[in-house]
């Protein structure tokens, strides 16, 4: 559906959440409207149905099944973070 703004906050997001609220999905693709940010995790939340996993509230939607939603591919992210790291375009934590 759309590309990530910043594939390390994708990362970070992918692997520090189960779960993705409206904050999480505005910062994800760079700061998207909130209208903007209700159609995405609506588009999680239907495909959260189809494979029928529950939908504790409407605050938040499924990370895995988000990314998988929006056409992120979280091997695809990692590969290019990791090369962008490699090449020196990523600071490390805390440097």
């Amino acid at each position: 559906m759309a590309a990530a703004a910043d594939i390390s906050k994708a990362v970070e997001l992918y692997y520090s959440r189960a779960q993705l609220n409206s904050t999480d999905v505005s910062e994800l693709f760079g700061g998207v409207s909130k209208s903007t940010v209700c159609h995405l995790k609506q588009s999680a939340r239907n495909l959260m149905k189809e494979k029928g996993l529950p939908i504790w509230d409407s605050k938040h939607v499924e990370t895995k099944t988000a990314f998988e939603a929006w056409g992120l591919d979280i091997e695809d992210l990692e590969k290019r973070f990791k090369k962008l790291k490699s090449l020196g375009f990523l600071k490390e934590a805390g440097s």
